[in-house]
């Protein structure tokens, strides 16, 4: 497996992550509103970085990106935690979702340590 196909995966990956969530994030309530859109926005916002930083070459400005994302896949797993204990999601949920997060976390490690 070459490293585009790594990629590939990683996007797809996030992309799928983003639309399974999306029925989790309609049991957050109004008044929780700001939790809920930041959730949201992170998430889209690292498959965002992801296209971004393949789309470069400088080495530098690539981890800058990936840096990004790490820290924004850090905050969906707070965002993720924070959802269990007000018992928006159940914690069958909880474990689904935070096994597919360390999946994606996992892969973005392997990519930043590939410093490609």
């Amino acid at each position: 497996m070459n490293l585009k196909e790594d990629k590939f995966k990683l996007v797809t990956k996030i992309k799928s992550f983003i639309l399974e969530s999306e029925k989790m994030l309609e049991n957050i309530p109004r008044y929780d509103f700001y939790n809920r859109d930041r959730f949201r926005e992170d998430i889209t916002e690292i498959l965002h970085l992801v296209y971004l930083a393949n789309s470069i070459d400088n080495t530098e400005d690539k981890k800058k990106y990936q840096q990004d994302i790490f820290s924004r896949l850090s905050m969906i797993d707070f965002y993720l935690e924070r959802a269990y204990i007000h018992k928006y999601i159940s914690e069958k949920q909880l474990y689904k979702y935070s096994y597919k997060l360390e999946e994606i976390i996992k892969m973005t490690k392997g990519w930043m340590n590939s410093n490609g």
